[in-house]
């Protein structure tokens, strides 16, 4: 299973700004470019601290979430890789 391989992983975010606006995270990216990211995504965000590793913040969703644990596992991997496409974070 692919987060198998991710959860071991430390996200390290690599955007230029942020800027939250209700519950909206508004990121830059390093190419100027905009990208509004909802609350789970931006729950995820600031939980990458670059020290936490993915399980570690998977462990706080379903701490603060009713969800299923293989759920959130597919969640997240979609989600890290729409992230490290916009180029808003790299793992470690």
């Amino acid at each position: 299973m692919i987060f198998a391989w991710l959860e071991n992983k430390i996200p390290h975010v690599t955007f230029v700004k942020r800027r939250m606006n209700d519950d909206v995270l508004i990121i830059c990216a390093d190419s100027l470019t905009i990208y509004y990211l909802n609350s789970t995504a931006a729950f995820f965000i600031e939980l990458a601290d670059g020290k936490s590793t993915v399980g570690d913040i998977k462990n706080k969703f379903l701490a603060r979430y009713d969800v299923d644990e293989r759920e959130l596992e597919n969640d997240f991997v979609e989600m890290i890789r729409d992230l490290q496409w916009k180029k808003i974070l790299t793992l470690e």
